[in-house]
C-alpha cells in the first residue's frame, strides 16, 4: 500500500466532504493521530481503512489508490462501518459460509474457498 497516496486521498476526499482530514479520521473512528501514524510508517488496519472509506463515501480502491477493488464494495463498506465487533465477526462468518457452500461462487472462480 502506498501510504503517501492514501494520505493524499484522505485530504482530497475529506476536502470534497467539506471537512478536515483529521476530522474525517476521528469521525470514522480511526483516531486523531491516524495520518501522523501513517507518516511515521505504521500500516493501518484493514478495518480502519474500510471505516474511513465508508465515512468519506468512497470505495476502498479510491481511498488507497488501487483500482483493483470494485465499486460494488462501497455499500458493503458502509454496512461494515455501522457494525460493532460482534456484527463484523458474524458478517465475515456468513460470507465464509456462502463461499464455502459453492452455490454463490462465480463460474470459473478460483480462490481460497473453491477451486475451478
Amino acid at each position: 500500500m502506498d501510504k503517501e497516496a492514501l494520505i493524499a486521498n484522505i485530504y482530497k476526499f475529506a476536502d470534497k466532504n467539506k471537512e478536515s482530514a483529521t476530522a474525517a479520521c476521528i469521525a470514522a473512528g480511526c483516531g486523531k493521530s491516524f495520518i501522523s501514524d501513517l507518516r511515521r510508517g505504521q500500516t493501518p488496519s484493514v478495518a480502519k481503512v474500510f471505516d474511513l472509506a465508508a465515512h468519506l463515501g468512497v470505495s476502498i480502491s479510491d481511498l488507497v489508490g488501487d483500482a483493483a477493488t470494485p465499486a460494488e464494495l462501497v455499500p458493503l463498506a458502509a454496512a461494515w462501518a455501522e457494525l460493532n465487533e460482534e456484527g463484523r465477526e458474524r458478517l465475515v462468518a456468513y460470507a465464509e459460509d456462502l463461499c464455502a457452500s459453492g452455490r454463490y461462487i462465480k463460474t470459473g472462480q478460483t480462490g481460497i474457498y473453491k477451486e475451478a
